[in-house]
């Protein structure tokens, strides 16, 4: 079994899940556990704080309970001003909307029982390296998924909608999927889903590429969620990228093999569709970029710099 004492928590009192009620049964779980440090953390700032105070009380394994923007903020800080002598396992806990990274990990069970077997020595281990994603004035934070082009301007009308709507069920995950299935419709007719915006892509040697694109998509990860795996590359890199850009040729006949990583023969490079790995490159994105689900905005016209980042040690069933 491990020490409770070595063991801290932090939770994201916002995050979606914790705020429906989540937070409450892992904190139940912690009650059994009063050797257990748990801290409540909402900002990238107080997160930081939060793990300081854990290196204090001789805390080597830490529990992210939050969505996939907490454990971003968790991994820049751990990735580039650690307060850890050596780097902490790391267990990621579903308390968020979407917890990419905790479906990556297999850790999107419950977080209260997920505790539970922490502490019994029922999990084992797993290492993901993250992204390192510097903008032109250094800023730099380290996730899992990056997206550009069109995509992440769509899911944020995507959360406008739910916004907008009044009809119960329509403010969350039912009204998502009816904003969904109005873009697959677009589809079905032969249009675009959502508008693309221009990227600029550089990676090796290969000459830079302008690019309107429906999406692009960067990540380390090994599948997303609902076990999508839209990558079909050869060996390379650790970083998966993919590119839809226009023309985005008989897209709707592409979409579902394209979902498993197995695109039809004429969804190539010249229609639009470009997969391949890479240890590093650049991309001016217009638009903006999102990573984890995070939404930034750079100048217009400045490059990121994106590159194969720290590597850590997770706990997962």
């Amino acid at each position: 079994m491990l020490d409770p004492a070595s063991v801290g928590v932090i939770s994201n009192p916002a995050s979606r899940h914790n705020a429906r009620g989540g937070l409450s049964a892992v904190e139940a779980a912690l009650a059994a556990q009063p050797r257990i440090r748990h801290r409540l953390a909402r900002t990238p700032r107080e997160i930081e704080s939060a793990l300081a105070e854990l290196v204090a009380a001789d805390v080597r394994c830490v529990a992210l309970n939050g969505g996939d923007g907490t454990v971003q903020a968790a991994l820049t800080t751990l990735a580039l001003r650690s307060p850890f002598a050596a780097p902490p396992q790391l267990l990621v806990l579903a308390g968020g909307t979407t917890n990419m990274s905790a479906y990556d990990l297999g850790s999107h069970g419950k977080p209260a029982a997920l505790l539970r077997a922490l502490i019994a020595g029922r999990l084992t281990t797993t290492h993901r390296r993250v992204l390192d994603v510097r903008e032109a004035d250094g800023t730099t934070r380290c996730g899992f998924f990056l997206t550009a082009g069109g995509l992440p301007q769509a899911v944020r009308e995507c959360r406008a909608f739910r916004a907008r709507r009044r009809l119960p069920g329509l403010g969350g995950a039912l009204g998502t999927a009816a904003w969904i299935a109005g873009r697959l419709a677009r589809l079905a007719v032969g249009r675009a889903p959502f508008a693309p915006l221009p990227l600029t892509f550089q990676a090796g040697d290969v000459p830079a590429v302008t690019r309107d694109a429906f999406l692009l998509l960067a990540t380390t990860q090994r599948r997303l969620a609902l076990g999508i795996r839209p990558w079909w590359h050869g060996a390379g890199g650790p970083i998966h990228v993919t590119t839809i850009s226009r023309p985005a040729r008989r897209l709707a006949l592409a979409l579902p093999g394209l979902l498993r990583g197995r695109p039809p023969a004429f969804a190539d490079a010249e229609a639009g569709y470009d997969s391949r790995s890479t240890d590093a490159f650049t991309l001016t994105p217009g638009g903006g970029y999102a990573l984890d689900g995070e939404d930034y905005f750079p100048p217009d016209g400045s490059a990121l710099a994106v590159r194969v980042g720290a590597e850590f040690e997770f706990l997962r069933p």
